[in-house]
Order: C-alpha cells, then structure tokens, then sequence
C-alpha cells in the first residue's frame, strides 16, 4: 500500500542543538533515522484496515514520542487512526473554521512564545465554556486541532508542550457536563493517541470544585503524569517559576497582550492552515467499513456528562 506521499524524504530543520538532544533524550541518531521510518513504513503494511498517512516527517513524530522504539511507535501511530472510529464525534468533517467559537469565547490558544525549555505553551480556560452555547464535544475537536497543528513543529516535537489550566470562572454549570466518559475520551485522545511529549500540567484560579473534578481524571493518568501536575491557586509567583513571565499574559501576571487577543491570533493560524489540515484528516484513517476493526468501541453518551466507566491509561 503506496502513496504519493510515501517518498517525498525528511528534511532536518532541527539545530546543532536540538539533535542533540533528541540522540540524548530520544535516542534519534541521524545514521539509524531512516532505517526506523522504513521498519515503522513496513508495519503499516499488517493493518490494511487502515489507511496509513507514511511520510517520512509524519512517521518521524511517532518514533520521537516513543524514543524510536518502533513497535510503540507503531502502537500509538494505530491508536491515533482508531481513536478516529472510536469517537467519530470529534473527528468527522473537522474543520477550524467550524470552530471559531471556541476561540472567539477565548477557552483556549498556544501562547506566541516558548517557554525556558523551549517548549510550546497550550492554555485552556474550561471557566469560559458556556454549556448551553457550546457542546463540550467541539472544546474537544478544537484541542484536537490544536495540538495537530502544534506537532507540525519539530521543535516541539523535540522539546514537548506545557499545559496550562486557568479555572477561574469554574463552577458546576460547566462540572456536571466533564463526567467520565469525556475524561476519558479526552485522555484516549490527547495523551495515548496523540504524539506529543507532555511536559508538565499547570493548573491556577482553582475553585474548589476542581478537586472534585481531579478525583475523576487521576485514575486515568499514570503516575509519570500524575508527577507533572502543578497546582498554582491564584499564586502567580510559583506559575511563573516553571513558566517565565516573559511569554505569559497580562492576565497571568505577564508580559504579553491579554489572554483574549491571543486566542483570535491562534485562530487566525489554524483557519489559515485549514486546507492542509482537513486532507491530512479526510484523507486518511480507518477503512470505511462496517466493523473494521476488530476492537471495543468505546461509548460515549450524547452530552459526555455523568456517565461511563473508567479505565486507567498508559501515558
């Protein structure tokens, strides 16, 4: 199974510095790199269920987020076309420009800036979601759109992403529609499917609900993410010790333009990149066919509010 893509070769855009790191941290030799794309390329060849996007770059992010251990890479390179079928909700006829909503209500962007480690900087603001005007499932496939166009970056894929949780606002208006079954839907997504390095969780403005609202989604996390969560309350100071001031918001204690002018910024750049994205999206995935896969599909009720059931996840 060929495509036109499939030859169309990997070109380095990484620093002196970043592959060195990676060959540190993610055990990417230049001399072996290939070789790699070529073994996960072969893999794909046993899941005719599935129509593979085999590009050399696009492979490549896979075996970064596995630290080229092709066979995991290959696992979550299926996982992130299953999760296709499973929550066919969030991703059929995805388009940014269906969703400008969402960034228009300012519930979440990419910061313009990089943090100490050079890593991307994701804020999501689940205080801004109104319920009755914005299904919680398009919050998903924005984050969804997101975090592709954040991967199209291999300095990300190198150094990962920080994620930072403003809950100011919160309350049970928003609480009582995140139930099991989209915490699930989201960690399936964003943390197993996807292939991004999750660096840390920053959470601030926390109401008191939001412990409530952690008891839900920690047994779905391992312990390494578990480690990487950092709650703030409204204490700005120790935020700003993981996350510098220089590229945060005015309305994080920052530097930078308000919060809301950088969600239309981000949006502007997602509906700008649309068209690449919808064929990366439309054009690939499972065969369109009645039980393809042989797998559980998992189920998720119309409002992803209180119902579902909980399994812990390997991140």
């Amino acid at each position: 199974m060929t495509s036109e893509h499939d030859d169309k070769p990997y070109i380095c855009t990484l620093s002196e510095a970043l592959q060195t790191k990676a060959e540190k941290e993610l055990n990417e030799k230049p001399s072996k790199r290939r070789d790699c794309i070529r073994a996960l390329r072969a893999l794909t060849n046993t899941r005719p269920d599935i129509k593979f996007r085999r590009d050399e770059a696009f492979l490549l992010r896979f075996l970064r987020a596995k630290k080229f251990d092709v066979k995991r890479a290959f696992n979550q390179l299926c996982r992130y076309y299953e999760v296709r079928r499973d929550y066919r909700q969030v991703f059929d006829d995805l388009r940014p420009s269906q969703l400008k909503h969402v960034w228009q209500s300012s519930m979440d962007a990419v910061l313009a800036g990089r943090d100490k480690e050079g890593r991307r900087v994701l804020v999501f603001r689940p205080g801004k979601w109104d319920p009755d005007k914005c299904p919680s499932v398009d919050s998903m496939r924005a984050s969804v759109v997101t975090v592709e166009r954040l991967l199209e970056d291999e300095e990300t894929q190198i150094n990962g992403v920080v994620f930072i949780g403003d809950f100011s606002g919160y309350s049970m208006k928003q609480a009582v529609h995140v139930g099991p079954s989209f915490a699930r839907m989201n960690t399936t997504i964003l943390q197993n499917a996807m292939p991004m390095r999750i660096k840390g969780f920053h959470f601030i403005n926390t109401p008191t609900i939001f412990e409530a609202g952690m008891a839900l989604w920690k047994p779905l996390m391992s312990e390494k993410m578990r480690q990487r969560m950092h709650v703030h309350g409204d204490d700005y100071g120790t935020l700003h010790k993981h996350v510098p001031s220089s590229i945060l918001p005015t309305d994080f204690g920052g530097t930078q333009t308000q919060f809301d002018t950088r969600a239309v910024e981000w949006m502007e750049e997602l509906l700008e990149w649309e068209n690449e994205f919808v064929h990366n999206n439309d054009n690939f995935g499972p065969v369109k066919k009645e039980n393809a896969l042989a797998s559980d599909v998992i189920g998720v009720d119309p409002n992803m509010g209180l119902a579902g059931s909980f399994k812990k996840l390997d991140v």
